[in-house]
Formats: structure tokens, C-alpha cells, sequence
């Protein structure tokens, strides 16, 4: 048998001194020959790196100061010497065979550059624990996986509006990696999201319709609750910025349709912050809201809705950011 190409597996870990363990043997699990994987301690203060250094020779382990999910993916980009890079978290799980079906394609599409593909969310039962949930649709890893269509190719203008891949099912060439550069660690969240518009004006990207991961929700992840700031639209907005609205293979969306999608997003980021009580958050999302989409009546309704809630002064100070 030839040599396989080998693959880097980085896992920025911070905390999860319950998960850890799992998420590694996930990958050691899947017997696949020429594999490394580099966890990145994100300046945890439990006994994640401890658990990480039980494994010995088998995990390599990379330690710095808190900086966030981004430079913590840029360090072990930075250690990564092979062929290909995949992508967990330290509270998810690999199903078996995930590497040999994806890198598979890979090998047999050398123009492709990036791939991802199905998962699944993992809740915990009534006693709290994680139970291997039913993994029917999981794929066999003997026959070649199909391609979804309508969620593969050159995707710069359908990732204009939704972020489409699951970052553990992600695996891209290193030459793809050296072409797009590093995560924008100056995003608390979507650096993910930013990644893979960065990546689709380089390269075609195709998801396989394979169930690869699990999606751990346990309640402590950042993803439980919102930030202060629209990470979204900012990411969206960069990319238009940028690149505008016309794709590298000449595709173009309508004005209509961005402004649409960047007023939707400033809505549902409002509408979170309403119903969580920070009304000042919610009225600036809901003008900038109504600033893109005047004729959306929810967008006013819930911007008249938060005025009511929060009271005058909130509201002047509102309309003074806006003038700044």
C-alpha cells in the first residue's frame, strides 16, 4: 500500500476537562495511518492540559495565554507540517472513518481544496450524561460518499448568507491554508465563518453528504451566549467590503437580496438582546435594521417595542452613538 497523505488534526482546547478525553480518542479512533494531532490550551485553569499530557507522545501539546478560539487554530496552523489540516473541538467527537472517507475525496479531486460535510447535534439525556446518540445516517466509509449539490462549488456567494460548514468537519489542503492565511483573531466569533469566505474565492469547496461529527451542546460552550458585538454582520460586511457582490466565477447577487440578509441579521441580533433584556443593544440593532430595510414592520415594531422598555434616556443615548 502506498504511503497515505498525512493530516494535522487541531484542536484548540480551554476548559473542557469533561470532553477532552473523548474528542481525542475520537480521532485516535479512527485508525488512520500517518495522523497528528496538536491540542492548543488556550490558558485553561482546569485540568485540560493535565488530561493532555496522559497521552503522552500520542498528542502534542501547545500551551499559551488566553487569546481565544482563533489564535489558538493559528498556533497550531503554525505547528502543522502536513498535507492536510483538520479541524475539532475539544468538546465534539469524530464518528468513525471521518478521515479515510474525507480525505479519500480529497485525494481523488486534487482541485478541490476544501471539504466539509454532515453532523450532528449531541444533547445530554435527562441524567445529564451523553449517550452515543443514533448515528443511522452514518456513512459507510467503504464506498465513496455522494456530493450535495446545492451546498457545494464556488460558495463566495451563498456563504454571503450563511456560514453553511461545520468547523470539526472541515479538512483543507495545506497549500489552500498558505494561500488564505491566518484566522482574524480580532473576531471573538465567526472567525470560522470569515475563514471559509476567505477560502471560496481560492477554491471550490464541496460538502459530502457523510456524517462525520457530533456537536456537542452542553450548555458552557460561548456559543450559549450572545456578545455584545454583531460578529455576523461584521463578517458579512468585511467580506462585501472586499470583494462586493460578484463572485470569482462572475456569479452576482442583487443589491436587494444583501440588503435583505445584512437587515435580517441586524434584526436577529436585536431581537436576542431584546428578549435577554439589553434594550440598548437591542434599539441600535433595530435601527440599523430599519436603516437597510425600512419597509421591514417587524424591525419597527420591535425598535418602538425596545424604546418602550428601555425609556428616554437609553434612546438619546442610542441616537448619539448613531451620530458619531
Amino acid at each position: 500500500m502506498p504511503a497515505r497523505p498525512s493530516v494535522t488534526v487541531v484542536i484548540p482546547a480551554y476548559n473542557t476537562e469533561r470532553y477532552i478525553g473523548d474528542a481525542i480518542d475520537s480521532v485516535l479512533a479512527q485508525n488512520y495511518p500517518n495522523s497528528e494531532i496538536i491540542v492548543i490550551d488556550d490558558g485553561s485553569t482546569d485540568a485540560t492540559v493535565d488530561i493532555v499530557r496522559g497521552y503522552g507522545d500520542r498528542v502534542g501539546l501547545i500551551t499559551q495565554r488566553n487569546q481565544g478560539a482563533a489564535a489558538a487554530r493559528n498556533a497550531g496552523l503554525d505547528a502543522a507540517q502536513s498535507e492536510y489540516v483538520a479541524f475539532l473541538d475539544s468538546d465534539d467527537c469524530w464518528l468513525p472513518g471521518k478521515l479515510d472517507t474525507q480525505i479519500a475525496y480529497l485525494e481523488a479531486h486534487p482541485d478541490i481544496g476544501m471539504i466539509y460535510a454532515r453532523w450532528q447535534v449531541w444533547k445530554p439525556g435527562p441524567d445529564g450524561k451523553f449517550a452515543m446518540p443514533d448515528i443511522a445516517g452514518h456513512h459507510n466509509a467503504e464506498s465513496p460518499p455522494s456530493v450535495v449539490p446545492e451546498r457545494s462549488g464556488w460558495l463566495y456567494n451563498r456563504l454571503l448568507f450563511t456560514s453553511l460548514l461545520h468547523t470539526i468537519t472541515v479538512i483543507a489542503r495545506r497549500s489552500l491554508i498558505d494561500a488564505v492565511g491566518r484566522f482574524d483573531t480580532t473576531l471573538k466569533r465567526g472567525q470560522d465563518y470569515d475563514y471559509w469566505l476567505r477560502a471560496s474565492r481560492v477554491t471550490e469547496i464541496h460538502q459530502l453528504d457523510s456524517l462525520v461529527a457530533l456537536y456537542r451542546v452542553h450548555g458552557k460552550g460561548c456559543a450559549t451566549k450572545w456578545p455584545h458585538e454583531n460578529y455576523e454582520l461584521k463578517v458579512v460586511e468585511k467580506a462585501l467590503e472586499r470583494w462586493g457582490p460578484t463572485g470569482p466565477t462572475g456569479e452576482t447577487t442583487q443589491p436587494g437580496a444583501i440588503r435583505k440578509r445584512l437587515a435580517e441579521t441586524c434584526f436577529s441580533f436585536g431581537y436576542h438582546h431584546y428578549h435577554e433584556g439589553n434594550s440598548y443593544l437591542a434599539i441600535r440593532s433595530f435601527v440599523q435594521a430599519v436603516e437597510r430595510r425600512p419597509g421591514d414592520a417587524a424591525a419597527w415594531r420591535y425598535l418602538a417595542m425596545s424604546i418602550l422598555k428601555c425609556g428616554v434616556t437609553t434612546l438619546l443615548d442610542t441616537l448619539k452613538f448613531r451620530a458619531q
